[in-house]
């Protein structure tokens, strides 16, 4: 064990010199000296005489452990505390004994050894200083302490470098060092910051976590790691609103060293704009129209939860055709995969209206041509059965016949949707008879019987008139009673009808003659 004191150099027996080969005689007055606990320390004469021997004796504690009986000795202090006197007495060649020469030796305790706390570390981190409790705490950096690095109860090592780094501190008291004990410090390398993705999305939908594989994994939201968010392998950032999030990962090891750190972002994306559709109607029966829309990567759904694809691009067609309302929803995806919120689309098919209801006319070349009529509502007339020539419009039409044939015409309706129902067929026949019936004038006698006025053509039906202006039907068919009984010259007029039309009138007359009047018998 190291000692403070080395017995006053060589002990305070120095102090009583021999200058002759007699031996000088010594003072009363005893040394004194202190030695630490546990010391081995030699003691001398200086200068010693030649041919003397010297009697060294130790009272209360110590032990010579060798040359007792030389001008030197060595003594071992043991460890307990006390005050010890040692004792020479010089025989000198003559026999001769000195006077004995003592010395007061205070042997004091050792401290006992210090506390201090091993510290670790983690690589590029702040080195903490190593710490002792006690009194004049001295540092080595070797156990046979031999090389002294520093004093004081707080030591900085400087070390820097990943490594077990070992140091040795004591205690001194009273002059006393105490024993050492062994004071570490490791450096631990730090782990490999984690691995991870950045993630995106897109806004409204479902935020994926944010995943970092390595252990014990801490997230913070700043690059200075003085915020904790969080702490595993998944991160739910809780974010929803459109925009960039900046986080940043570590793994800590089992030594609590944590790595540097891993940036990974979470990106939200706006969504485009919904699309802009055209609606479209269209009447049963006729051509059915694409639904449209601008925009890019334009994907067509038939629910408005968007689960039900039906169409990508700008035209849809629906493949619809029967009467009903049928609704599309379209969305645009842009470069991100984002997709919009949808545009609401509708595809209305229209019921047709009914034909309208309409008679078939008949006219006579020369007669009256009557218009054609329909009951509906905004009618159209045409003249061919494709309904590709329009003649008029209205519920009466003016066909502008006159002469003999069948016209055939197709009237349709069309309803407040603008649909046109289909055709009902019209015609209108101009029948032609020109020709009067033949009949007799007829005569009879007063008082005889009056004959009936008979009429012949290419039928049976006649009328007769008894005016020119063919108003006042006087019978039917032939023959024809007239009834008349008196004398006169009596005219009518008698026309054949045939598909309706009227004959021109024949004149027929009946003459009833007056009987003659004879004369009285005159005898001459």
């Amino acid at each position: 064990m190291k000692t403070k004191n080395k017995l006053l150099n060589r002990i305070l027996l120095g102090l009583f010199l021999i200058s002759t080969n007699v031996l000088f005689a010594q003072t009363d007055t005893s040394p004194t000296q202190t030695v630490c606990a546990g010391s081995v320390e030699p003691y001398l004469i200086n200068p010693p005489t030649t041919g003397s021997t010297y009697q060294w004796n130790i009272t209360g504690g110590g032990t010579v452990i060798n040359g007792s009986n030389t001008d030197n000795i060595t003594v071992n202090w043991g460890t307990t505390p006390g005050v010890y006197i040692i004792t020479v007495i010089e025989t000198d060649a003559n026999g001769c004994l000195g006077l004995p020469i003592t010395v007061d030796v205070t042997v004091n305790p050792l401290p006992t050894a210090t506390t201090a706390t091993s510290q670790i570390a983690c690589f590029g981190f702040t080195i903490p200083d190593l710490t002792a409790v006690g009194s004049n705490v001295t540092w080595y950096s070797d156990a046979s302490l031999s090389t002294q690095v520093g004093i004081g109860n707080n030591f900085a090592t400087g070390e820097t470098a990943v490594g077990f780094y070992t140091y040795y501190v004591t205690e001194s008291l009273n002059g006393c060092e105490g024993p050492s004990i062994p004071v570490t410090l490791q450096i631990y390398n730090v782990p490999n910051a984690p691995s991870s993705t950045s993630q995106t999305a897109c806004f409204g939908t479902a935020i994926p976590d944010l995943t970092a594989f390595g252990t014990n994994v801490t997230w913070y939201d700043d690059p200075s790691l003085t915020s904790i968010l969080s702490s595993g392998a998944n991160f739910v950032t809780g974010q929803t609103a459109a925009g960039v999030y900046t986080y940043y990962a570590t793994t800590t090891d089992v030594n609590g060293c944590e790595s540097s750190s891993t940036m990974v972002t979470l990106e939200i994306y706006s969504l485009p704009s919904a699309p802009i559709v055209t609606s479209q109607t269209a009447c049963f029966g006729t051509t059915i129209p694409n639904l449209t829309s601008t925009g890019s990567n334009i994907i067509w759904y038939s629910n408005p939860t968007l689960t039900s694809q039906v169409g990508t691009g700008n035209n849809l067609s629906t493949g619809q055709y029967a009467v009903g309302v049928y609704t599309y929803y379209a969305t645009t995806t842009d470069g991100n995969g984002c997709e919009s919120l949808s545009s609401l689309a509708t595809l209305e098919i229209y019921a047709l209206p009914n034909a309208p209801i309409a008679n078939n006319e008949t006219a006579c070349v020369g007669g009256i041509i009557p218009d054609l009529t329909a009951t509906g509502t905004t009618l159209t007339w045409y003249d061919d059965i494709t309904l590709t020539n329009q003649v008029g419009v209205g519920n009466n039409f003016l066909t502008g016949a006159t002469t003999l044939g069948i016209y055939t015409y197709y009237v349709t309706e069309t309803n407040t949707n603008g649909c046109e129902s289909s055709a009902t067929t019209v015609t209108l026949t101009i029948n032609s008879f020109t020709t009067p019936p033949s009949a007799s004038a007829q005569t009879a006698c007063f008082s005889s019987a009056i004959p009936d006025l008979s009429a012949t053509g290419v039928g049976s039906a006649f009328t007769w008139y008894d005016d020119v202006a063919l108003t006042n039907v006087v019978g039917n068919n032939s023959p024809f009673a007239t009834g008349q009984t008196a004398v006169g010259i009596y005219t009518y007029y008698v026309t054949e009808s045939q598909n309706g039309c009227e004959s021109p009138a024949a004149i027929i007359t009946l003459t009833i003659y007056a009987s003659p009047t004879t004369g009285p018998i005159n005898h001459w």
